[in-house]
């Protein structure tokens, strides 16, 4: 059963006093991607001003940590919230949070968002709306998933108890002032991630690839399926715990292997006519990335250690957030009721991710790290509101068909 198929439900009427059938509402998608969306253009903007003095950060903490967080828990939790809403749904046909609910899950998020911008605001208040937050998707994820007692997917309800495991850390750390943990925290949530894009990866990017070209879908490797899973939760138990083991290569030989294994799953899905589909090529480069990503962390933590967290923004920008905007613009195409073509504007939204995530690694060699941060900076904030633009009508409309969903 493919990971995410378009719903086929009856046919709704809007009402306005009822919330379940306003457009935006109806299902995780919609209100979260859009958010997503928002926070990705907005929180790298703010970002900007900071790099360059124009705007005064007045926390106690360093700003880095408030940008770390933002683009880990902010930006990349809606986007899995939503899409796991979504999927969930398919899965096991019993509705996830819609209408009010909905609603007040958004409403939470972004309080959580706002609450940095509070003057002498604790950190303590952020936590308690992102432990809210994590603990409402947890909560309708479980529910939705066992009673259906579909049991392949419970896997999904680990991956975000994970990710909302090393929030509530990340956070507790900044209140105490631990900016070393914080910082630690912030690659072993990096790597979080990685759990959660390894299974979704191994399920949509084969199927999708099959399914687009027309041909018939490669058998998954199992044994590399479950070292992947396996490995990026020992990664995610290490990372934090560095400092404990600061002249060892514990990490170091689990991101080699990790890495290793992403690329030979990369190497045996590749099919060189998913070039001619933006929707596959963005895909497929997205994994690659990460692939590389993790070779180039393991190696620059064993021998250039100055530039491994440059590279890291590899994983983060061309293969995660690339994955991301893919993801958002095939989900939304395929449940708004249109054909999984894409606009130019979205090929260009692609494209700016990929060059975003290549000039934050690699710049630095060639030009002062500040200007190749900002470069990489105003290129993600002009794809993602090319994304803004060119998904927000449909996000905000009803199915094309006239339907729920």
């Amino acid at each position: 059963m493919p990971l995410l198929q378009p719903q086929d439900p009856t046919a709704i009427q809007f009402r306005w006093h009822k919330l379940t059938t306003w457009p935006l509402l109806m299902l995780g998608f919609r209100p979260l991607f859009m958010l997503a969306g928002l926070s990705a253009v907005l929180s790298i903007s703010v970002w900007i001003f900071i790099l360059n003095g124009q705007l005064e950060w007045h926390h106690k903490y360093p700003a880095i940590y408030w940008h770390a967080h933002e683009m880990l828990f902010g930006f990349a939790g809606a986007v899995v919230a939503g899409f796991l809403l979504t999927a969930a749904q398919n899965w096991t046909q019993k509705a996830t949070l819609n209408g009010a609910a909905l609603l007040s899950l958004c409403g939470i998020w972004l309080a959580a968002r706002l609450s940095f911008f509070i003057p002498q605001s604790s950190v303590t208040l952020t936590l308690l709306l992102q432990a809210t937050f994590w603990l409402l998707l947890l909560a309708n994820l479980s529910s939705v998933i066992i009673t259906a007692r579909s049991k392949n997917n419970r896997v999904f309800i680990f991956s975000v108890g994970v990710i909302g495991c090393c929030n509530i850390a990340f956070l507790t750390a900044l209140n105490n002032g631990d900016f070393l943990q914080v910082g630690l925290l912030s690659q072993s949530s990096l790597i979080a991630y990685m759990l959660l894009i390894g299974v979704v990866s191994g399920r949509v990017i084969p199927f999708f690839i099959a399914r687009g070209l027309q041909k018939d879908q490669k058998p998954a490797i199992r044994k590399v399926d479950r070292a992947i899973f396996y490995l990026a939760i020992l990664c995610v138990c290490i990372s934090p715990l560095q400092s404990s083991f600061l002249h060892t290569h514990y990490l170091n030989g689990c991101l080699l292997i990790l890495g290793c294994l992403h690329l030979v799953r990369a190497v045996y899905w590749f099919d060189i006519r998913l070039v001619k589909v933006p929707l596959l090529w963005s895909l497929y480069v997205s994994y690659f990335a990460i692939a590389a990503g993790l070779l180039l962390c393991a190696y620059n933590r064993i021998y250039h250690l100055a530039f491994w967290r440059d590279h890291l923004h590899l994983v983060a920008i061309s293969g995660m957030s690339l994955m991301i905007l893919s993801m958002m613009a095939r989900v939304t195409l395929g449940h708004t009721g249109r054909s999984l073509t894409t606009h130019l504007s979205t090929t260009i939204a692609f494209t700016c991710i990929v060059a975003a995530g290549i000039n934050r690694a690699f710049l630095i060699h060639f030009t002062s790290p500040h200007n190749a941060w900002l470069i990489s900076a105003l290129m993600w904030v002009f794809g993602f509101f090319l994304f803004l633009i060119t998904f927000s009508p449909m996000l905000l409309k009803q199915r094309l068909d006239g339907r729920q969903g």
